[in-house]
């Protein structure tokens, strides 16, 4: 069953703990906990399934469950790098107990319990730290950590939903999902991680060892860019050297599976059979009905037979193999015309290193210029908007059809053509009963003017018949500057921010689009587009410029948790198919503190979002966002 909008913070009270599991945990864990949710399918790492009994982060032997503190200090604190927030602001502390306890009586009987692992009292002395990195290689952490763990060690890495899961890279200590003290990760190295590669060390080493290893990771941290100073460094840490680590990290992080994947039309839940395959219907009538591409090198229906530089030219040039010009409406190239070299390099090695699936999507349809011309003026006199919709339509050969009424497209052909054969008729007619020369020219030039002007409406915008360049420098005119006030380090994570919001692409859904154009507005990130769907009713693009009508307020914990988990500081939690939250968690620590710091950086715009609202019935069948600007300025 779809999950709707939650409209309201959840206020509950421990005793109706089912009703609460319901409300903030099965989104993504499953009505059942089996981590089979609505939202979950495209997570990595994917939700826990409770019914299991397996749990990564405990302070109990390996195979054992947790005990409820350590579930509590889940649910109280989140997990860094995923997309389980901190609840701690959101839910009583005697909620938060109740919950632990009744996810972990979703585990089977068989599993066993146990006492924590009693790790000694640990007095820190430097030269532990040596000790520690001979106990670290004896142990063979380097297999999988690197020498310098970073997490590029030789040990083949585990697949996962969307790909694979590296090991923990240990120069990032914030990172570490069950805490960075030495005695919590010295727990994980005896406890191991169950569920993950992780093993236990328990039976192969002391307690005192564990901790002193534990206390050398400790030594190979970095500095995060949120409090480092030098700008080169904040610009590339972070950054894998891996060219398919970090296309595969952008991919993921960048929306394309938005898009690229096919979802269902009843429950808005993604397909993994068909990640990244294609197959979804495009629809902007009167511009045109489109479906996306498999982006998995099948040799037959995917991009097996291209070239690494002829896939960056589509998405970055917008010019397809075979030369045809992609419709930005169909394809947003234009935001990805600003990735560099090397990360659109890196995009294209991941999509050729996908495993080929076989997904054969139409063509797109056609539409005449008459009947563009037609449509577009109709438009004038109700709502344009662009719907995504659920299905594929590789399978489903009822989407193949254009989703107009056959009445409005008849009407929309009788006013476009009507419109050319007048001024045919106006024309031949004034220079075959005109006996002045210089009227004939005049009504010729007048003619030959007004059909231009005609043909000019049924291709706007004209970005198909302008080089990419000029295309996405006309895209971007209206982009503001940063603050003048920024200092180098603030302005270097700023800058690092600006290129991430950019390629996500953040500013499609927040930049309000022109209603007859598409262009963008000048309010840049000030919210204003209308997603509107019967899943989850309608939601307005906040505005996330930092005036008091957008983020002025908004602290970075809460940014944070908005962008990698949807849930906001009221207790809202939006629909991953309005904010897809659930792809935006794929944003390391440190690139959403970016986003972050260039959104505040951003000339305050004023423009406060209409509060969503829940379905109802006249909701569209597709996902669509609607042009033009709903937030009174």
């Amino acid at each position: 069953m779809a999950l709707a909008l939650v409209l309201a913070p959840v206020h509950l009270h421990a005793q109706d703990v089912p009703a609460l599991y319901r409300a903030r945990c099965a989104v993504c864990h499953g009505a059942e906990g089996r981590g089979d949710g609505p939202a979950g399918a495209l997570l990595t790492p994917p939700p826990r399934d409770f019914t299991s009994g397996v749990y990564k982060f405990r302070s109990t032997p390996s195979g054992t469950l947790p005990t409820e503190s350590d579930v509590f200090r889940t649910i109280s604190r989140g997990l860094p790098g995923t997309a389980m927030p901190p609840f701690a602001d959101l839910l009583s502390e005697s909620d938060r107990h109740a919950l632990a306890q009744y996810v972990l009586g979703m585990a089977p009987p068989s599993r066993r319990t146990a006492p924590p692992l009693n790790v000694p009292f640990f007095n820190w002395r430097p030269a532990l730290a040596v000790r520690g990195e001979q106990a670290y290689a004896r142990a063979g952490c380097a297999q999988c950590h690197g020498q310098d763990g970073r997490g590029e060690g030789w040990r083949p890495r585990r697949e996962g939903p969307t790909g694979e899961v590296p090991p923990t890279n240990l120069t990032e200590p914030w990172s570490f999902r069950g805490g960075a003290q030495i005695d919590d990760i010295a727990v994980r190295i005896l406890g191991g991680i169950d569920g993950s590669p992780m093993p236990s060390f328990a039976d192969s080493m002391s307690r005192n060892e564990a901790l002193v290893i534990a206390a050398y990771v400790l030594t190979l941290g970095r500095e995060p860019i949120w409090r480092d100073t030098d700008p080169l460094r904040i610009a590339t840490a972070g950054v894998a050297s891996d060219p398919l680590a970090r296309g595969r990290y952008l991919v993921n992080a960048m929306a394309c599976a938005l898009c690229h994947t096919p979802v269902s039309a009843e429950t808005g839940e993604y397909d993994k059979r068909f990640f990244l395959a294609g197959g979804m219907r495009v629809s902007a009538y009167p511009w045109g009905t489109w479906y996306t591409r498999n982006l998995t090198p099948d040799p037959e229906t995917g991009l097996g037979n291209w070239s690494e530089a002829e896939i960056v030219t589509a998405f970055t040039r917008g010019i397809s193999r075979d030369g045809r010009r992609l419709h930005p409406m169909a394809m947003p190239w234009v935001w990805f015309s600003r990735l560099t070299d090397g990360d659109a390099h890196a995009i294209a090695a991941y999509l050729k290193a996908l495993p080929p699936i076989k997904n054969d999507v139409p063509k797109p349809r056609r539409i005449t210029l008459g009947e563009q011309v037609g449509g577009k003026l109709l438009a004038l006199a109700g709502e344009n908007a662009i719907g995504f919709w659920g299905g594929n339509a590789a399978v489903d050969h009822g989407l193949v059809e254009i989703p107009v009424s056959p009445l409005r497209r008849v009407l929309a052909n009788i006013v476009g053509w009507g419109i050319a054969l007048l001024v045919f008729l106006f024309s031949t007619a004034a220079i075959a009963f005109t006996r002045s020369s210089w009227t004939r020219v005049v009504a010729l030039a007048l003619g030959v003017l007004l059909l231009g002007a005609w043909a000019l409406l049924g291709v706007w915008p004209p970005v198909r018949f302008i080089s990419p360049e000029r295309a996405a420098r006309r895209h971007f005119d209206g982009a503001p500057a940063l603050a003048s006030w920024l200092t180098g380090a603030e302005r270097a994570r700023a800058q690092r921010g600006e290129y991430l919001a950019t390629v996500a692409p953040c500013g499609m859904c927040h930049t309000p689009a022109g209603a007859f154009t598409g262009f963008r507005t000048p309010q840049w990130f000030a919210g204003g587009m209308e997603a509107r769907w019967r899943l989850f009713g309608s939601v307005v693009s906040s505005n996330l410029t930092p005036h008091r009508d957008g983020l002025a307020a908004a602290s970075v914990p809460v940014l944070s948790r908005v962008i990698r988990s949807g849930i906001g500081s009221d207790g809202r939690t939006l629909h991953w198919q309005a904010m897809p939250w659930d792809i935006f968690s794929h944003w390391s620590d440190e690139d959403r503190l970016a986003i972050i710091a260039y959104l505040r950086a951003l000339p305050p715009v004023a423009g406060h979002a209409p509060a969503p609202r829940a379905p109802r019935a006249g909701d569209p069948e597709a996902d669509s966002f609607y042009f033009g600007d709903r937030v009174p300025r």
